[in-house]
């Protein structure tokens, strides 16, 4: 079988775990060089059943087993028609004789005709070596809500087959009902995932199978099997485990209380006699699925090892992040935990592999959690190794194949053949993650442009520490660019009264039943407006838009003016009808978007939702509908929101021209679910919108108005005087638009060059500082312009105070005329005044100066040439003080004096 989506991840080693050897029968099996000090991490993948293929439309529920010999035996559902939990489904098998590495064709091993047959829950017995497998049976054509209901033709039945040959032949099935269900059990489930053997106490070699409410249990190697105790009720899809004291543990799925979003654990110190009241674990968060669990190595004795390994999607939104934990203390706490697999991830199933390693058998896929059943087997040593993740590469042109996932190291890019350049933004799970494009660095979140020019690949790399972790993204120029065949802005009706096609192909919109045209309700004009009581728009000429088993886009603004029903069709093409070809797109009553297709051969369907909530009543949003190949995809506000699961394109042919494509109608019998409120910008291709396309046409989406920026200045209050600063400044800008939303912001000092915003601006040099500044949308809307312009003045000014005599003589006592030469010099402000302070002398005389004007900026008086006779000598001090036109004052001085006598 070929091996897809494997990697290696190899690391210096940073935690010894578990170098003792076995001693449970079998335990040589596991080598102890994986579990010693020095191994290197390795983590590798294979993808095993994957959807579409070996004449199944899906696979689901995994259950992994290892047994005593060596063979893996990875189990699953094979859903024949689709992904439904009901119909026609099979239980197949898969075979490794090497853990995991390469696998046998695969084998059914129950097949009830159109009826289902799953929830395989395997478990050996080590004594004889006979493998059991429990399963589930009901009819084919028994929902599960008639089935709990009452209204079904069967119920839920419980059944066992067994191997002797580690699953190369298997028994006929066998009906356990009469044995393990009460006569009024309407559904059950064993598992899903595997049982367990018990080591300890009076029941020692007990086979354990968990299902709904209690375990099944066989004391006599399966010839007989009985119900435990029972559990709480409030719990669903089991695992169990033993605990190195004989205890055993259950951990479930919440069937009540799921608001708590958490695994419930229960115990039972009598072997499953009874059970104690449920915990929920503060640690395992679970958005409401199946888990696993799994003891590393099965102890004889409360002294052996307590280790745990667990796994499920560690999210509490929706079912994505298949998440690994370990516990050393019997599962009371779990310090370890790993991302096996970044993306959509659901159900899981824990083995430990005779090399030691562990194997996870596991849903998941880029488009949705059901894509494929992936085998990852990783040794302890990857399980402490910290990755440089990185959640996601944002391209602005094309289209990344496959999703970008983390653990996959090779991608193709499909670009159209006259792009030259395009920017590449990183997204990273650890800040301190160093991301480079082609060797230069790509900071995280920045979009960083890579001219393309003869390149037929490029390179990211994510280094933290000393790991490292390349992308290797090959360039497919070989993209045609859309096709747009029909286009609506919904400005103005044309004269005929209908809404004029701007491509010119004569898709015109004809409005009926309440349809209108509104004037400035729109994005940037008018809108659609539809009253949700059969309003709706009829698309003429439709001819050559009939999908056919071909790619096609619906791009439409919509602002619900409230979500009343339980659905509102945006658009419905074909009849309605089951089996009919046919698809719609719609806005539930919870805000999720969903998508139906159904075409020929008769009963082909695929249906894809989002997650509820994106979008609001009164709130512009953009929606994308985009059948590509095998997949349907819904974006929106430009990024990928829901995935379907792949199937058969070339036999999905939807082309019905019975009635004509309809906007906002519903054409079921009901007639209910019709748009209420507002349409714009709708648009059809003939091809499928990349993820670069759907981004750009939310990005520009009507969005004519740039963005605003304002500017901060802090300390708000100058601190000096005419608006100058006295000190440091920073400067903060913030950017809004309602509509597209900002790109980026960019500013400049003083003309120099523009500088991506990344924070507060500092300024600390003295004079003024002009800060022009800018910022674009994401429709590219750019605005004009605007500049702050920071003052600071730091220093006082310079004052220098010279007269023009120093010395006056002869002390004659007559009042002689002195000139001073003041300079005073400021380098930030400048200098608003000069004055004179004061003029001092050293021996009382209030005649001594005359015709000094203090307070101003007076630099001729006269001074008295006279002096005691029996003194020193006298002195004037001159006092000048200047300020600048920031309040910063400085003061000068000068002496004039008249000494004693001359003498040397």
């Amino acid at each position: 079988m070929r091996r897809v989506g494997k990697r290696r991840l190899l690391a210096a080693a940073l935690l010894a775990l578990v170098a003792a050897p076995l001693s449970w029968t079998g335990g040589d099996r596991l080598a102890e060089a994986s579990a010693s000090a020095g191994a290197e991490p390795v983590y590798e993948s294979t993808d095993l059943y994957v959807a579409g293929t070996e004449g199944y439309h899906t696979f689901r529920i995994p259950s992994v087993l290892t047994t005593r010999s060596g063979t893996v035996l990875a189990f699953a559902e094979g859903r024949r028609n689709s992904a439904s939990d009901t119909g026609d489904i099979d239980t197949v098998l898969k075979r490794s004789f090497d853990g995991g590495r390469t696998w046998q064709p695969m084998q059914v091993v129950c097949d009830m005709g159109t009826d289902t047959c799953g929830n395989p829950t395997a478990v050996q017995d080590e004594e004889t070596g006979r493998v059991w497998l429990f399963l589930t049976h009901n009819y084919g054509d028994d929902t599960i809500e008639e089935i709990n209901n009452g209204t079904s033709r069967g119920v839920r039945t419980v059944w066992s087959a067994y191997s002797d040959d580690d699953g190369a032949t298997w028994s006929a099935p066998a009906n356990r009902f009469a044995e393990v269900q009460r006569p009024d059990t309407r559904w059950d489930a064993t598992g899903p995932g595997i049982g367990i053997q018990l080591r300890h106490g009076p029941a020692k070699g007990r086979l354990v199978i968990p299902a709904i409410g209690r375990n099944i249990q066989s004391d006599d190697h399966g010839a007989t099997w009985y119900e435990s105790g029972r559990l709480p009720d409030g719990l669903n899809e089991a695992t169990v485990v033993e605990l190195t004291d004989g205890t055993l543990m259950r951990n479930d799925r919440l069937s009540k209380n799921q608001e708590l979003k958490r695994r419930a654990v229960v115990t039972s110190a009598d072997q499953g006699a009874t059970w104690s009241p449920i915990a929920y674990d503060p640690v395992l968060i679970d958005p409401i699925c199946e888990a696993s669990i799994v003891r590393y190595k099965p102890a004889d004795n409360a002294a052996g090892d307590r280790m745990l390994l667990f796994a499920n999607p560690a999210e509490t939104g929706k079912r994505t992040t298949m998440t690994v934990r370990i516990s050393y203390d019997d599962g009371r706490t779990w310090t370890v935990s790993k991302t096996a697999y970044r993306g959509n991830a659901a159900y899981s199933s824990l083995t430990v592999l005779p090399d030691g390693n562990v194997g996870l058998l596991f849903e998941g896929g880029m488009y949705t959690a059901y894509d494929k059943i992936m085998f990852a087997s990783f040794n302890l040593e990857w399980m402490s190794t910290v990755e440089p993740d990185l959640d996601d590469l944002v391209f602005s042109e094309g289209e990344l194949s496959p999703v970008f996932r983390g653990d996959i190291g090779e991608y193709r890019l499909e670009l159209y053949r006259d792009v030259e350049e395009l920017t590449v933004t990183s997204v990273t799970a650890r800040g301190e993650t160093v991301v480079a494009v082609n060797g230069k660095p790509a900071p995280a979140g920045t979009a960083t442009t890579v001219a393309l020019g003869g390149l037929d690949a490029i390179s990211v790399q994510a280094k933290l520490g000393p790991r490292v972790r390349t992308y290797a993204i090959r360039l497919d120029r070989t993209r045609e660019r859309p096709e747009l065949k029909l286009h609506w802005t919904f400005e103005a009706a044309g004269a005929d009264g209908a809404v004029p096609d701007l491509t010119g192909g004569g898709h015109a919109g004809l409005l009926g039943a309440g349809a209108e045209i509104r004037a400035g309700a729109g994005l940037a004009g008018a809108a659609l407006y539809l009253n949700g009581q059969r309003a709706s728009v009829e698309i003429a000429n439709e001819e050559d838009l009939h999908p056919g088993a071909g790619d096609f886009s619906l791009s439409v603004w919509v602002k619900p003016e409230a979500l009343v029903q339980q659905r509102h069709i945006v658009y419905w093409y074909g009849q309605a009808g089951r089996g009919l070809p046919q698809w719609w797109f719609a806005v539930e009553k919870n805000g999720a978007v969903r998508m139906n297709m159904s075409g020929l051969p008769s009963g082909s369907e695929v249906g894809v939702a989002t997650p509820a909530g994106l979008v609001k009543a009164g709130v512009w949003t953009h929606l994308a509908a985009v059948r590509d190949g095998s997949v349907n995809k819904i974006y929106v506000n430009g990024r990928l929101a829901a995935t379907s699961v792949r199937y058969d394109g070339a036999q999905m042919n939807v082309t019905n021209a019975a009635l004509p494509p309809l906007v906002g109608f519903d054409k079921g019998t009901v007639g209910n679910r019709d748009w209420y409120g507002y349409m714009d910008d709708f648009r059809l291709y003939r091809n499928a919108l990349t993820a670069g396309e759907s981004l750009k046409l939310y990005e520009g989406g009507g969005d004519a108005v740039p963005p605003a920026t304002e500017a901060a200045v802090t300390p708000d209050e100058p601190g000096g005087a005419n608006g100058w600063y006295v000190g440091d400044v920073t400067v903060a800008l913030s950017a809004t638009d309602d509509r597209s939303g900002v790109a980026r912001t960019e500013y400049r000092l003083n003309g120099g060059a523009w500088t991506a915003y990344e924070g507060p601006i500092a300024v600390a040099a003295e004079g003024a500082t002009a800060i022009d500044y800018r910022s674009v949308d994401r429709a590219g809307n750019a605005e004009p312009v605007r500049t702050v312009t920071v003052r600071i003045d730091k220093t006082a000014p310079a004052i220098r105070v010279v007269p023009d005599r120093a010395v006056l003589w002869p002390p004659n006592g007559k009042l002689v005329p002195v000139a001073m030469a003041v300079e005073a010099e400021d380098g930030a402000s400048g200098v608003a005044s000069v004055k004179l302070v004061s003029i001092a002398g050293s021996e009382p005389d209030e005649t001594a100066v005359s015709d000094a004007a203090y307070g101003t900026d007076d630099r001729e008086f006269r001074l008295r040439a006279e002096r005691a006779g029996n003194g020193a000598g006298r002195t004037y001090e001159i006092v000048y003080e200047a300020t600048d036109n920031a309040g910063l004052q400085a003061v000068g001085t000068a002496i004039v004096a008249v000494p004693h006598d001359r003498s040397e």
